[in-house]
């Protein structure tokens, strides 16, 4: 497995950092995790090509995790000509997201792709040879999200999303070899439904986690010493995500 960066900011506009992206490949597939602002910029720097993408996995939709959904469809649709199915999946609300996106919003005269939209709550996957597991959990009060757990022989990577502290992500990241988790704040300005440095790090070592990827930073938390804040609580290698960092899992 590889993970690209492709947006490690937030909902504040940063120029060295896009909205929340990432891109999974494993074997010959690549799996995109989110698409926000400038998702479909940084893999054209990157290298990628938006057709080897049929699959996208959504935490949350939220704008900073999904904007760029609407220009993926769209390019593809006018200014690529794409023909192979594109799969969205995400939490309960997608459906209704995609068909007001699609029918409401961008109008176009004629998809020439089909897309499959799919809802998941705790659900389990197959593509390919790689086992996806899925875990609810709640970003805020008003807002479901999907933690994603992706496996393939003996490596597995976990990615949360926005979440807060809670069994769900534990559970999701037994034993990862990676856990990308959020870190939207510092411990001195925890914001409800979002994991500061220590609380990652705790999610970090009670899940035996042996490599941690903090990402998801609100300007705040830059301004402070991420990685010994993450400190008080996990031991293991800490990795400060930045946008076009390459990972091997």
């Amino acid at each position: 497995m590889r993970l690209t960066i492709l947006g490690s900011g937030t909902a504040t506009p940063l120029l060295d950092r896009s909205n929340a992206g990432y891109l999974l490949e494993v074997t010959n597939l690549k799996l995109l995790l989110d698409s926000g602002a400038g998702t479909i910029r940084r893999l054209l720097e990157m290298k990628f090509d938006l057709f080897d993408i049929g699959n996208i996995f959504y935490t949350h939709l939220h704008n900073d995790h999904i904007n760029d959904l609407g220009a993926i469809i769209w390019s593809n649709n006018y200014g690529l000509k794409r023909t192979k199915q594109l799969n969205l999946y995400g939490p309960e609300g997608l459906k209704k997201y995609y068909k007001t996106l699609v029918n409401s919003l961008l109008t176009p005269k004629k998809l020439y792709f089909d897309v499959n939209v799919n809802e998941l709550k705790n659900s389990k996957l197959k593509i390919g040879d790689v086992k996806i597991k899925t875990f609810p959990t709640r970003h805020s009060s008003t807002t479901r999200s999907i933690i994603y757990r992706f496996e393939r022989k003996n490596k597995a990577f976990v990615y949360t999303g926005d979440t807060d502290y809670c069994k769900e992500a534990i559970e999701a990241a037994k034993n990862a070899d990676v856990l990308m988790a959020e870190c939207s704040t510092s411990d001195e300005n925890k914001a409800e439904g979002h994991l500061t440095p220590s609380l990652a790090g705790k999610i970090a070592t009670e899940a035996k986690v042996k490599k941690l990827v903090l990402t998801h930073f609100y300007p705040e938390v830059l301004k402070t010493d991420i990685v010994k804040q993450c400190r008080k609580e996990f031991s293991g290698k800490i990795i400060l995500a930045k946008d076009k960092l390459i990972i091997n899992i």
